[in-house]
């Protein structure tokens, strides 16, 4: 079953420009951590040390690419607080969070009761922030939510990290690598009807790494 809609993988910005692979990996991602959490919207944060921000370089509705571009101070909201902190956090109850920028989440829309966010990073540097907002955590405990949260942003840092190196991941990620395949496994056989929809996803995201490294 291929996915329709919004959850249909564009390989095209709404002006018909071929996306670079790095957007087609960061898009990628942020649509399947919106199917795996059964979420409204998943988005990417990207650093820009120069400015001291966090810039919005990719979010899971194409209808939402305006906001592409859009910064936030490097310390400011859940995404500048995990950035500081280097912890994939379940910030809730976001009504009474300290750390919750409800203005800029109101300049976007969307304004959640819970996001789960994890840091992008390599060699111990973190470089970006992934947000999932409103998921549906199931009957996932705490530490499961956060893990899974995690292994997908490793999954992003690691596909980017492969851009530029054609012999392969690096050898940090290998344990990162045989985690995705016994969850690929699980997948598979599992009967969620959204598990053909998360291996879809997962498809197009090995396409778009095959793509870098030829």
């Amino acid at each position: 079953m291929t996915p329709s809609g919004n959850d249909a993988l564009s390989s095209r910005t709404p002006g018909g420009t071929p996306l670079s692979r790095r957007d087609e990996i960061l898009r990628s991602t942020v649509r399947l951590a919106r199917l795996v959490f059964a979420a409204p919207a998943s988005s990417i944060f990207l650093h820009d040390p120069v400015a001291g921000s966090l810039v919005l370089e990719a979010t899971s509705d194409p209808q939402e690419d305006h906001l592409l571009g859009w910064a936030i101070p490097d310390y400011s909201g859940i995404a500048g607080w995990v950035f500081q902190s280097g912890e994939a956090v379940i910030a809730d109850d976001l009504d009474n969070h300290p750390q919750f920028n409800r203005e800029f989440a109101a300049s976007t829309g969307l304004v959640p009761k819970t996001i789960i966010a994890a840091p992008l990073e390599t060699a111990g540097s973190v470089f970006g922030i992934m947000e999932v907002l409103d998921p549906d955590l199931g009957p996932r405990g705490e530490a499961a939510v956060i893990e899974l949260v995690s292994e997908l942003a490793r999954q992003c840092s690691a596909a980017l990290a492969v851009m530029g190196d054609s012999s392969g991941p690096p050898a940090p990620h290998a344990a990162a690598a045989e985690r995705l395949t016994t969850l690929v496994g699980e997948l598979a056989r599992s009967d969620d009807p959204d598990a053909e929809r998360v291996l879809t996803s997962l498809e197009e995201i090995a396409a778009v790494l095959a793509r870098a490294k030829g």
